[in-house]
């Protein structure tokens, strides 16, 4: 008989863990929420389609229509993305499917620009948090990051890739100005994501009082260091680099 105690209370004490690690809702709730923020990576200037999950807490018989709106705190060009203003759940379903296009209006590779949606509450109904959509160019083929340290004289460093086997430029912090460089009047550092194909490069970065500058780095996503300075270049300094 004892033994027979134990075990219903250990029962009892596993299922009650179990309740409280998953935290279900009870069958009856009435609840919406989205599923978890999500990054959505556009086709360089292109347009891209996507589906953004809603969940109920049970499920019904028949069609559950479900509001939500764009609140002010989003940055994304109102003319980068259209989606309705409302989700339907099927009946004998709980999920549901929001149609998102995005634009790839003046997006980039590494500062996300968001919308941030928010379903309508009412008598009855609870809702989640809001979600929060960020919107990326993808990039094709490796992203490498740049990340530059500033001295006093910010607007003295120009820097630059070049294609090691023509010579033609790839991109740069530029066009060059002596003196009067792109981050003129910015102080601290910075982060700078690049998105280059495979092939064999050339780094360049320059200081017009020929003094050198704050430390700087190419590296890839994987940590890989494609070049790296503590700033005492002088005029400049070069290397090469490739990506497979």
């Amino acid at each position: 008989m004892k033994n027979y105690k134990l075990l219903l209370l250990a029962i009892v004490a596993v299922f009650a863990f179990s309740c409280e690690e998953e935290k279900i809702e009870a069958p009856g709730t009435n609840y919406v929420t989205f599923e978890k923020d999500r990054t959505l990576e556009v086709t360089p200037d292109g347009t891209s389609s996507f589906e953004v999950l809603v969940y109920t807490a049970n499920i019904k018989g028949s069609d559950r229509t479900f509001n939500f709106s764009i609140l002010d705190g989003s940055t994304a060009d109102p003319a980068s993305y259209t989606m309705p203003t409302s989700v339907t759940i099927p009946g004998g379903s709980n999920v549901g499917v929001i149609p998102v296009s995005v634009t790839d209006v003046d997006l980039d590779l590494a500062t996300a620009k968001t919308i941030v949606i928010q379903l309508q509450g009412e008598d009855g109904l609870s809702v989640g948090e809001p979600m929060t959509l960020s919107l990326l160019e993808q990039c094709l083929f490796t992203k490498v990051v740049f990340n530059i340290s500033f001295d006093s004289w910010p607007e003295e460093v120009y820097w630059a890739i070049f294609d090691g086997n023509t010579g033609d430029l790839v991109t740069e912090n530029g066009p060059y100005a002596a003196y009067g460089n792109a981050y003129a009047g910015l102080s601290g550092s910075l982060s700078s994501t690049l998105c280059l194909e495979s092939g064999d490069y050339l780094f360049f970065i320059s200081d017009d009082y020929c003094d050198g500058a704050g430390p700087a780095s190419l590296s890839t996503l994987d940590g890989t260091t494609l070049f790296s300075t503590n700033g005492g270049y002088g005029c400049g300094t070069s290397a090469p680099f490739t990506l497979p």
